[in-house]
């Protein structure tokens, strides 16, 4: 205590010191540790955040896997040649952005403020990480998640289960929706601020988690499915386009493919398919073949070694596409998704809200006003579909029309609901069917070597034929 009290006296005589000698005395910078700035922007890490959807909404791999698009130049591609696919790009770009955005938030609260309200900033970037990570396990099932993002504290995170995964992030999704506030959110060039417009894509994931759990855990998939339903989906007209611009920095990717070459056409058993139904979609989906001037539509069969015929010869993807694609070629969800997951629902007991034939109805006319069919025409065609005798044969098949373009979505869906029946090329190079996930990098296997081993062990072989957890038929 004698000790405490010497120097708190002799503190007391420095200070008294300070204040009769000294004019105010201004430290400039020095203080001032110019590696943590009291303006931290955050705006900017969701912006470059978003910037990472057009690899997953304009991809062209997984148009191979539901064969709606073939290959006219380098065929490996849709025969199956890659089998190794990385994630890094998603750990090391958004999903770390994000986490970014959630760490600032939670260290200095106010120091993040031009980004906007705390609450609105996490909210985001856990819906966005959200639409990541559900990415991520739909593709390669197990992945690094729980243990994910901790940089130098963990380089070898475990892989969790996709039901681990899906529970987490479906928790994640109403904790965040609670976040919201009415406090602003910069940097967003999804939905302006708006965050209406995050609470629907928040419930748009949980509508295509509840789905996707449909065969495996029907009792929570139908919960979580009225949840979302109650909490507010896509209404008519409110389809979500990713914000692609005209000028090349920020173009769609299917026009920058198509600037030099000319690789990709629709499929045969696509086009075929639209013929055979009269379906109106058919023009605004691909092109009428140029030695017909366009009165003829033309399918490449899908996976061909040697396809040995001119590309003028057959219908490319419909030019509004390849050359503009600001309002095509980008969708991130839509209204005629819900309508056709609300047919699902009703079919499956889920919900009363009206009855699957009138919900497949309207998301076949949805969608064909959605790709440019006059009104009565998207109207009369729609009011002809009929469920038959498999009503989910009919939700699927008009799914796996609808999200033409919307590569891994349809592609999930068809995994899901296993129509159209497909089979792989004669000339495949990899697997012994339709490719139902991706497998891991190269690299993952000897950069984290048990927490891979662990992961094959329980999910099964790292090949492309090993179903996911929910993929059960």
């Amino acid at each position: 205590m004698k000790n405490l009290i010497n120097k708190l006296g002799v503190l007391t005589l420095i200070f008294s010191f300070l204040l009769v000698s000294c004019e105010t005395v201004d430290f400039g910078d020095e203080n001032v540790n110019p590696n943590s700035p009291t303006s931290k922007k955050t705006d900017a890490l969701l912006t470059n955040a978003i910037t990472s959807m057009p690899n997953i909404v304009s991809a062209v791999e997984p148009h191979y896997y539901v064969q709606t698009v073939s290959d006219v130049t380098y065929t490996s591609y849709s025969r199956y040649g890659d089998t190794e696919w990385s994630w890094n790009w998603l750990y090391t770009g958004p999903l770390k952005d994000l986490q970014e955005i959630l760490d600032l938030n939670e260290k200095f609260p106010s120091e993040v403020t031009g980004g906007g309200s705390n609450g609105n900033q996490k909210a985001a970037a856990h819906i966005m990480m959200a639409y990541y990570y559900l990415h991520i396990t739909d593709r390669w099932g197990y992945a690094p998640y729980s243990e994910a993002l901790k940089g130098s504290e963990n380089t070898s995170p475990k892989f969790d289960s996709v039901q681990d995964i899906y529970t987490s992030l479906l928790s994640n999704l109403d904790a965040a929706m609670g976040m919201m506030d009415g406090g602003g959110l910069s940097g967003d060039i999804l939905f302006g601020g708006n965050m209406n417009g995050w609470r629907v894509m928040a419930n748009t994931i949980k509508m295509r988690i509840a789905l996707r759990m449909a065969d495996v855990d029907p009792s929570t998939a139908a919960s979580v499915f009225n949840s979302a339903y109650s909490g507010g989906l896509i209404g008519n007209g409110g389809d979500l386009h990713y914000p692609y611009l005209t000028s090349d920095a920020f173009d769609n990717p299917w026009q920058d493919r198509f600037q030099t070459r000319y690789d990709f056409v629709v499929s045969e058993l696509l086009i075929d398919h639209l013929k055979n139904t009269g379906d109106p979609r058919l023009p605004y989906m691909a092109d009428g073949t140029k030695i017909s001037n366009g009165t003829e539509y033309v399918g490449l069969e899908y996976g061909l070694e040697n396809p040995g015929i001119l590309e003028t010869n057959l219908s490319g993807i419909d030019e509004r596409i390849i050359y503009d694609g600001t309002q095509q070629g980008g969708w991130i969800a839509t209204y005629s998704e819900v309508c056709f997951a609300m047919a699902e629902a009703y079919q499956r007991g889920w919900t009363t809200v009206g009855d699957t034939q009138t919900w497949v109805r309207l998301g076949v006319q949805a969608s064909c006003l959605r790709w440019g069919v006059p009104a009565a025409t998207a109207t009369a065609y729609a009011n002809s579909v009929t469920l038959g005798s498999n009503p989910m044969e009919t939700i699927a098949m008009e799914k796996w029309v609808d999200m033409f373009l919307q590569g891994f979505d349809a592609w999930t869906e068809w995994r899901r609901l296993d129509y159209p029946v497909l089979s792989p090329p004669a000339a495949a190079i990899t697997g012994t069917g339709v490719p139902v996930r991706n497998g891991y990098g190269g690299l993952v296997p000897t950069q984290n070597k048990a927490n891979y081993e662990a992961a094959v062990s329980a999910q099964g072989p790292d090949t492309q034929d090993t179903k996911l957890w929910w993929d059960t038929k």
